[in-house]
């Protein structure tokens, strides 16, 4: 592994427990099976057995080396094994049957969390009572056993919305205040979670609110704890806790996540636009900047005011000493918030407490860069470059060459095709492009090559450029960076897998041609069994991969292509885009592998169109022909597109290859 510099500081990382070095000791330590140092480290600071980085845990390290006694002492000692990663899945990937057992019998007694409870869950899901009932009839006990993770149906009849059936299972003997393995209670699960959300994933026929759950859960008696009472404002409730236990005003709850009614009470009262619990909040010592373990280092209560447009109350937070520009993980933060919003009055709010625009957002709403600059809004220099804004960052660059070391800033220059800005960040850093990896518009990344950019780059776990565009099936990309020396065979850390092995394990037949057709080999000498490219298909099913790899090996052939089949998707991209056909979309967008991107929201027909649109005009870029407009794909251009999907320059190039 390469020591990530945040980890080099013997300072605490915002987004986890412990100090920098601590936690790269920890992480070595598991690696190793060192478990004197990890006893020792635990014992100067506890919290370290739920540190992470870029998601991994001590937890996840000891699993991935089969680091048994050291995986047994970290959950004892309050690992997680249910966040941040499935290390379980990671162990029955690898064969390794003493960890297995050890974390199926560690989930199922601490967390209570096994396969015992998916066929009844699934059945709720599924909103199927009768199947639940008979289930239920058969093992009566399963009213109580969680699923593989720890959701028991009591929690499934919550989150999606079945009151008769949560009524039932209460009269088998549901728990009503029943706790997961991350804290939540039913109660807090009105409108789903991070994996099951309402809004998204309960049916759209289904007219039963989260408020109508929340108000039968306690008509039938549950527990409302403050952080509930405060996002529903019930200042009543909130004060005769208070009254109970002070602390509670700053304390955190067990259930840490993104949600309404978990984290800190403030957080919540100024999510719901509840004033006077916010004013009683902070009366009784409430900390606006209370951080929240992984989720919010320096608060969540203004983020929360700022993307509810509570104006007031992110004011009255501000006034009491709140962090300006507090962030939540991988959710931007106020500022951004507030742009996206396009609320200026609350953008200005948060100028005059000192807030710095961080983190760049696509400006199509609304507000203009000029709008923005015009609240006398502060920027980094990763801002300046994603907008193109030479003309600030260069006296800025005079002053202070050193601002223009940023890689970040580069990055965002070449990915947003400011060719100028680029130039100018290399005029004051020449050897900056050796420390980024920018793919898209080809023209930056070709410009970027010239100074230096590495095409086997790795990050922190060894994984390369090639590995992440195999597993994401970016097959351009992927051209690109072997057509300037990309390593077919790296083999990264984590997984101990190739390229081959990332595209196999992600089910992306056309990688895996490409990656065979330039050279990869399927296995290395020394790969683990279970690391190979055609193990990894098998595990996941991906049965065509497993067939064109053991196809390839005895011959050394590829499928034969047929160009009725890619004149097919060329009629298909063009009506998709054109008339907007539904049949020809989804074909489209199974055909590119692109059903999270287009679908994550359940949009409508129409909205699928105009993202289509969106992504093919700006993959064309520059080239895009007179012929094809914002309604209407010219057939050259879409030649080119399924051509360059398929790991060809051309259409032509495609043709032959059939052809011959």
């Amino acid at each position: 592994m390469i020591q990530p510099d945040a980890l080099k500081q013997e300072k605490p990382w915002p987004w986890s427990p412990g100090n920098g070095t601590d936690v790269w000791a920890m992480f070595c330590a598991c690696t190793t099976a060192d478990l004197e140092i990890v006893k020792q480290l635990v014992t100067k600071d506890p919290s370290l057995v739920r540190a992470h980085y870029e998601y991994r845990t001590p937890l996840s390290f000891a699993v991935r080396e089969d680091q048994v006694a050291i995986a047994d002492f970290l959950l004892d000692h309050g690992a997680e094994p249910l966040a941040l990663g499935n290390v379980l899945q990671m162990a029955r990937d690898r064969g390794y049957t003493e960890m297995t057992q050890l974390l199926e019998r560690k989930l199922a007694s601490v967390h209570g969390a096994s396969s015992e409870g998916e066929p009844v869950a699934a059945a709720i899901r599924a909103r199927d009572l009768a199947q639940a009932r008979r289930i239920l009839d058969e093992s009566s006990h399963l009213v109580r056993a969680g699923d593989a993770r720890s959701n028991r149906p009591i929690h499934w009849a919550v989150m999606t919305r079945q009151i008769p059936l949560i009524d039932e299972l209460l009269s088998r003997g549901a728990d009503i205040d029943a706790r997961r393995a991350d804290g939540a209670r039913p109660i807090q699960l009105t409108n789903g979670d991070y994996h099951y959300r309402g809004w998204r994933d309960v049916p759209e026929d289904v007219v039963t609110t989260p408020a109508d759950v929340y108000r039968h859960l306690v008509a039938r008696g549950a527990h409302v704890d403050i952080g509930m009472a405060a996002v529903t404002g019930d200042l009543a409730r909130v004060r005769a806790l208070l009254d109970e236990d002070p602390s509670l005003a700053s304390r955190v709850d067990d259930y840490n996540s993104y949600y309404a009614g978990c984290g800190a009470p403030l957080k919540n009262a100024a999510a719901g636009g509840h004033v006077d619990i916010v004013k009683l909040l902070l009366d009784r010592g409430a900390d606006p900047n209370l951080p929240e373990e992984g989720i919010a280092p320096h608060g969540h209560a203004l983020y929360s005011a700022v993307y509810n447009g509570h104006y007031e109350i992110a004011r009255l937070l501000l006034e009491h000493g709140a962090y300006p520009n507090p962030e939540v993980e991988s959710s931007a933060d106020a500022v951004w918030i507030a742009i996206r919003r396009a609320d200026v009055r609350m953008l200005e709010l948060l100028v005059s407490y000192g807030a710095v625009w961080q983190i760049p957002i696509e400006l199509d709403g609304a507000l203009t860069y000029e709008r923005i600059a015009a609240t006398g809004l502060r920027y980094t220099v990763s801002i300046l470059a994603f907008y193109g804004d030479t003309a600030t960052a260069e006296p800025l660059f005079v002053a202070n060459a050193a601002l223009a070391d940023d890689p970040e800033a580069l990055s965002h220059a070449a990915t947003r095709g400011h060719e100028a800005f680029v130039r100018l960040l290399l005029r004051y850093q020449p050897d900056l492009a050796t420390r980024v990896t920018v793919a898209r518009p080809r023209e930056m990344a070709m410009l970027l090559f010239q100074h230096g950019m590495d095409p086997n780059r790795p990050n922190w776990l060894r994984i390369t450029p090639l590995h992440q565009f195999a597993g994401n099936g970016q097959v351009e990309d992927a051209m690109l960076f072997l057509d300037h020396g990309a390593d077919l065979h790296a083999r990264e850390e984590e997984s101990r897998s190739t390229p081959l092995g990332w595209a196999a394990r992600a089910g992306h037949t056309t990688m895996v041609e490409l990656l065979l057709r330039r050279g990869a080999r399927l296995w290395l000498p020394d790969d683990p069994p279970w690391a190979t490219a055609k193990a990894w298909a098998e595990k996941r099913g991906h049965d065509a991969i497993v067939k064109l790899l053991d196809v390839h090996e005895k011959s050394g052939a590829l499928p034969p292509r047929r160009l009725d089949r890619y004149e097919g998707l060329v009629r298909d991209l063009i009506e998709a885009y054109g008339p907007g056909s539904p049949a020809a979309l989804q074909r489209v967008v199974e055909y590119f592998r692109a059903e999270r991107g287009f679908t994550w929201d359940h949009p409508s027909d129409d909205v699928r169109v105009s993202r289509l649109r969106k992504a093919v005009l700006n993959r064309l870029g520059d080239r895009r022909s007179l012929q094809t407009s914002d309604a209407s794909l010219a057939p050259d251009d879409a030649r080119w597109l399924i051509a360059r999907a398929e790991g060809f320059e051309q259409w032509g190039a495609l043709v032959a290859e059939v052809e011959s």
